[in-house]
């Protein structure tokens, strides 16, 4: 039958005629009609057949494939001069063939690269050298998620090495909450990760001690970064810290396959009943997607009132007691601090934070 062979997504003619050769003649099979990165590093195929003009072409793309068993040959157009071929070459790709090449040659050079295949090297866990990580979501927009993030890693900085990354798809907010510039963001340390151009820390802002990976700047105006690179760019950031916090935003619109990333969940609601009803019905899906022991339940601006406090920690350990709660209280600094730009160094927002930011230093440390 032949080898099982991926096209990846191209404007030009030659995986169309490809494929209407193999379809006549055999000697291959197309298993997939790749049209993305994570599409292409989730699908199954022996060889990906990718040209220089791709959209979703780099050297990261390029290294996962072949790290999983498969090989690349790129497609390059000679019109296009030298550069298309060391473009290729630069990524990393297998072999090279030129666009109006023959169908039988198209399966030779398949067959030679297959040929030559090196043994796949056993997959790496992530989580070995790499840092604690924690991601914060809310239950709604609005009930302080970013704030918590925020002030979660700049308590930790104080005692670890930590990277700040803003994951809100739907209302990054971390930049403008610092008065940070919209570049560098994620977007950059996501190109940074996929063209290999270094640490994507690089593309941080320093506030104190503490590393910020800004929001994306072009909100609408661009497709959302997949999936995959999302979680390429996680790994490398998690391998240069010792601790990652990333703000999710709301969990409605939070990218929950990002999960599988992190070593804890924090889930922020508000401290009425409305808010606690909200936060328990989250922390139901949560606790199922990631354990009981890996969720904190933080309940934010919560009255001084004894019995409110009481309620409330009540309701949570009863139906998860699993969980861990912390109360974080109303400050009115919060409010000062947003307006500067700045973080809540005092007060008691900034104890309980502090506390919080103690427990997750603990668990690092074991």
């Amino acid at each position: 039958m032949g080898p099982d062979i991926g096209l990846a997504a191209s404007v030009r003619e030659w995986p169309d005629r490809l494929h209407r050769y193999l379809l006549d003649h055999g000697g291959g099979r197309v298993v997939v009609r790749i049209m993305g990165s994570e599409q292409a590093l989730d699908s199954s195929f022996e060889v990906l057949l990718i040209d220089d003009v791709c959209s979703f072409l780099t050297p990261r793309l390029v290294a996962e494939v072949r790290e999983g068993g498969s090989e690349v040959v790129g497609v390059f157009s000679p019109a296009d001069g030298s550069d298309a071929k060391r473009r290729l070459l630069e990524c990393g790709i297998s072999d090279v063939i030129e666009t109006d090449a023959d169908p039988e040659e198209f399966l030779e050079k398949i067959r030679l690269t297959l040929a030559h295949r090196a043994t796949p090297r056993e997959p790496e866990h992530q989580e070995e050298g790499g840092g604690w990580s924690i991601a914060v979501t809310g239950t709604s927009g609005g009930v302080g998620a970013t704030e918590v993030a925020v002030a979660l890693a700049w308590g930790i900085s104080a005692l670890l090495d930590v990277v700040l990354v803003d994951l809100d798809t739907s209302w990054p907010s971390v930049a403008q909450r610092l008065d940070l510039p919209p570049h560098p963001n994620l977007r950059t340390a996501i190109d940074r990760t996929l063209h290999g151009s270094g640490d994507p820390t690089a593309a941080a802002h320093l506030v104190g001690r503490m590393k910020v990976v800004g929001g994306l700047a072009d909100l609408g105006a661009a497709t959302p970064p997949a999936s995959a690179e999302v979680g390429m760019l996680l790994g490398d950031l998690g391998r240069g810290v010792d601790v990652m916090v990333v703000d999710l935003g709301s969990w409605r619109t939070a990218q929950r396959g990002s999960l599988r990333h992190f070593d804890a969940l924090a889930v922020v609601g508000r401290a009425d009943p409305v808010g606690v009803g909200r936060l328990l019905r989250i922390l139901k899906t949560a606790t199922e997607l990631m354990g009981s022991n890996d969720v904190i339940a933080v309940v934010n601006q919560v009255p001084r009132r004894p019995f409110y406090q009481a309620e409330i920690r009540s309701e949570l350990v009863e139906a998860f007691p699993g969980v861990a709660v912390v109360m974080l209280p109303y400050d009115r600094r919060l409010v000062e601090a947003a307006w500067e730009g700045a973080t809540v160094a005092r007060g008691l927002f900034a104890q309980a934070m502090g506390r919080m930011a103690d427990l997750v230093a603990e668990s690092v440390s074991r």
